[in-house]
């Protein structure tokens, strides 16, 4: 108590306890306020200067984080992009994008020079950021009143790519938690059931994806540890279950790809008011099993619109899609025939569900990955068939892919500069006429891509080795929380360019230090040198 009472006196305990409370700041509002974040991180950095200055270890502690191969390593890929800023013509994108990756900076400096975090810190630290995110699930859907037709709009205070990340994340920390009481960790249970249900909710293809590979690998070490006949089936399963997954998806997407009997043009059947069907037979577009061009009477269609609608046939809906189309796809849905009768048949709440730009009758899948799902083989089916791309996510991502190898190709060895691969495919998209509209041309959509274009093979390869080696050194590459983080942040590198946002470099920076840097130690047993929580290690 006496040792206690005189640390604090001397500001020990005090500057500890500012360093731990930023830590747990900066992960409890990651999902919620960028400002906070910042304001937490120039707290962490301000109490580590300060504490040097009081303690008069300041020198000392510039040499721990910049002289030691770990943290200088992982800092030099903050210095990667400062440099490149040497052969960039757009220095105004390029400084702010080293504005966005100071996080890398600032963790690893910081974490890399101070104590490692006693074992309760560290869980600690990692449940609040956890139950953060679930928190802020729920709070998004207050704000939404509970629903909402949109799921990006599920996510309200950061990007619904990020808020999935970290719901990953929190279901990982809920899962490997074996501390405190047990009403705690059952408690942590019923949130990651729940942060399962919202990711599901948010429609995320890629959380499932991350999910999935997390398990294969957590069971595939514990199979492994364990030996024995139990081993071997788990380890047959493991290549079993992902090959029929992969079959059941194949069969999905088979069954909608497949175009209606041309047979049925050969009848010629009119509407109840005399005019013909139009029917499109190359179109493979379904909603709920019912193929959308078939029997369709659009000279009914905007007679009766005009009658029931308060917008215009040709209008837009509140997502930016004609109406007409809308209206087509929302009648297949519920199996009509789009013509008088069928608009006749669909009540005031179907019209203004129409107008709100829902597309499917089904009151179920106002979010949810079957519904995802089907929208990304529609994506596809349109892409694959009329090589429409514009405002479809996964379609508009694949010419991302092509246009960005095309650069990657023509910038093999040094790239474009950290501020020039904007430049680059605005250019690149003029120089190929892309099919994409000017509000639809973005950058690669992969971060591995966009680290070649930006510094070339020669960048890429050491930008991969500053992820790979610190982790490695420092043994953090043994641990499950570090493995399941990896995959979580390696596949989202995949779809995104998950370093050139604010959110998306302090998730990667924040957690990578914090697990290679100060996460406690373990003995060579593998348990913990000191307290509980033994699997969050």
């Amino acid at each position: 108590m006496i040792a206690a009472t005189s640390d604090l006196l001397r500001g020990r305990g005090a500057f500890r306890a500012t360093h731990v409370g930023a830590l747990a700041l900066c992960v409890v509002m990651l999902p919620w306020s960028k400002a906070f974040v910042s304001i937490a991180q120039l707290m962490l950095v301000v109490n580590w200067l300060a504490e040097g200055v009081v303690h008069k270890d300041l020198k000392a502690r510039f040499q721990r984080a910049f002289c030691q191969v770990p943290s200088v390593l992982f800092i030099g890929f903050f210095l990667l992009h400062v440099l490149g800023l040497a052969w960039t013509t757009d220095l105004d994108w390029g400084v702010d994008l080293v504005r966005i990756l100071l996080p890398v900076l600032a963790f690893g400096a910081v974490l890399a020079a101070s104590p490692r975090l006693h074992p309760n810190e560290f869980r600690a630290v990692l449940l609040l950021g956890a139950w953060s995110a679930v928190v802020s699930t729920i709070a998004s859907l207050v704000a939404q009143d509970g629903h909402t037709t949109d799921y990006r709009a599920l996510s309200v205070f950061i990007s619904h790519i990020r808020l999935t990340l970290l719901l990953c994340m929190a279901v990982v920390v809920f899962v490997l938690d074996r501390g405190g009481p047990s009403w705690l960790r059952i408690a942590g249970h019923v949130a990651g059931l729940w942060a399962l249900f919202f990711i599901d909710r948010l429609g995320s293809i890629q959380g499932y994806v991350i999910l999935l590979v997390v398990a294969v690998v957590f069971v595939r070490r514990w199979a492994t540890a364990r030996g024995g006949p139990l081993a071997k089936v788990l380890q047959v399963l493991l290549v079993a279950v992902p090959v029929l997954l992969t079959l059941l998806v194949w069969n999905e997407v088979c069954t909608r790809f497949h175009t209606p009997d041309p047979a049925i043009i050969g009848k010629f059947e009119h509407t109840a008011g005399g005019e013909q069907y139009l029917h499109d037979v190359q179109a493979t577009q379904m909603e709920n099993g019912h193929h959308v061009w078939m029997y369709v009477a659009p000279g009914e269609l905007e007679r009766g619109w005009a009658r029931r609608g308060t917008r215009a046939y040709q209008a837009d809906d509140d997502k930016g899609h004609p109406i007409w189309s809308t209206l087509v796809r929302y009648m297949a849905s519920k199996g009509l025939r789009k013509d008088s009768v069928g608009l006749a048949s669909l009540n005031d709440a179907d019209i203004q569900a129409i107008e709100r730009g829902i597309t499917n009758a089904d009151p179920g899948r106002w979010g949810g990955l079957h519904a995802r799902f089907d929208e990304v083989v529609l994506e596809l089916q349109q892409y694959r068939t009329k090589g429409v791309a514009d405002g479809h996510s996964v379609a508009m991502r694949i010419e991302y892919l092509k246009v960005g190898w095309r650069i990657a190709r023509s910038n093999v060895l040094i790239g474009v500069g950290t501020g020039d691969t904007e430049r680059a495919f605005k250019e690149e998209y003029e120089r190929s006429a892309s099919m994409l509209s000017t509000e639809w041309r973005h950058r690669a959509h992969n971060e591995y891509l966009t680290l070649w274009i930006s510094f070339g093979v020669l960048g890429l390869c050491f930008a991969l080795y500053t992820w790979w080696y610190p982790a490695w050194r420092l043994g953090a590459c043994k641990r499950p929380l570090f493995l399941a983080w990896a995959i979580i942040f390696g596949i989202s590198c995949l779809t995104d360019d998950t370093i050139e946002t604010q959110v998306g470099a302090t998730f990667f920076a924040l957690y990578y230090t914090l697990l290679v840097f100060a996460a406690p130690t373990v003995k060579e047993g593998g348990s913990l040198a000191a307290g509980p929580a033994r699997a969050l290690v």
